[in-house]
């Protein structure tokens, strides 16, 4: 893959970024890297590697889509083997992401939501200033966002933010506490 991330048009191509996050956060970090699929779906933009691993919800995209239901999230859980500690990507964080994130931590499960990596990821990937590839940071994307709507007022910002992110899930609650996990 290299670090070819520019087209011609020297705009940065979303899908090797992606992949050369998920290798240098997680995968050379002795992370396993399990996809969630819906049985009727094919991965699509990532790289999927010898040692990865996919597992499938228990119902069909189009379920979804035709009568709003979600899988069984307790489910793909149990899945995932005695996962100790749980990284979350994926469409959308404030969605799937976050009901996934939740169920882990109240079992018990040491889980957080990598908003780098889900739907947000292809707003943010070309932000120079914010962007790293080797690393997520909840308190670095914390103060990015705020910074960003700050034009509204810092209060407002700070609001919003808290609002948009309360779950437990994005860890930013007691996040002194989770950084020493």
């Amino acid at each position: 893959m290299g670090n070819n991330y520019y087209d011609t048009m020297n705009i940065k191509r979303p899908f090797e970024v992606l992949n050369q996050t998920i290798d240098e956060r997680y995968r050379k970090k002795g992370y396993r890297v399990i996809f969630v699929l819906y049985p009727d779906k094919e991965i699509y933009g990532i790289t999927q590697k010898e040692h990865d691993e996919i597992i499938y919800t228990n119902i069909k995209f189009e379920e979804i889509v035709k009568n709003h239901i979600y899988p069984d999230e307790l489910a793909l859980i149990k899945k995932l083997n005695n996962v100790d500690k749980l990284v979350i990507g994926g469409y959308h964080a404030q969605d799937c992401c976050k009901r996934l994130g939740e169920l882990a931590l109240s079992y018990g499960i040491n889980a957080i939501i990598d908003l780098d990596l889900t739907d947000l990821f292809f707003y943010l990937y070309r932000k120079e200033n914010y962007f790293q590839i080797e690393s997520y940071e909840p308190e670095r994307f914390k103060n990015y966002m705020i910074e960003k709507s700050s034009r509204y007022g810092e209060e407002f910002a700070a609001n919003l933010f808290n609002r948009t992110y309360s779950s437990v899930a994005y860890g930013f609650k007691n996040l002194e506490e989770r950084q020493k996990k």
